[in-house]
């Protein structure tokens, strides 16, 4: 059952939407990446290009909890969401190799996100609301 709310997901979908993955460093730092094309699934998962992911991938695997930044105009979202892991096939994984093989970039894994919260970051009177939260995880794939 979907519960992203449709101008979330059409946020994350959305080419000219600003998209930020926050993870923290084994050391503790905060470290963040601007995100390109982005996948939400029928089943609200978010799946991520590993182009360039060097540390990224290495902090995700440390600590799979993350966060990700959108926002286009006074527009904006916090998405809590748990790393599930890496994929190097599947029609996600070919669907978004065909998106940014036409920007001469080479994917070689997806990093699979499981949100569990998405929170209002919006510049109005509604910023910090939390939007929705799972009760419980979503099933695994």
């Amino acid at each position: 059952m979907n519960q992203l709310p449709e101008n979330v997901v059409r946020m994350l979908r959305h080419p000219d939407t600003n998209k930020v993955l926050s993870m923290v460093s084994p050391d503790g730092f905060p470290h963040s990446i601007v995100l390109g094309a982005v996948i939400v699934g029928d089943d609200d998962r978010i799946y991520v290009g590993e182009v360039y992911m060097y540390r990224s991938s290495q902090y995700l695997e440390a600590c799979p909890k993350a966060e990700f930044l959108v926002w286009k105009g006074k527009e904006g979202y916090s998405l809590r969401v748990e790393a599930e892991g890496r994929i190097t096939e599947g029609p996600e994984f070919d669907r978004l190799s065909e998106v940014l093989g036409r920007k001469n970039m080479h994917v070689n894994a997806l990093w699979v996100f499981r949100p569990s919260e998405v929170w209002d970051e919006s510049a109005s009177y509604t910023s910090g609301d939390r939007v929705v939260r799972w009760t419980s995880p979503a099933p695994a794939n």
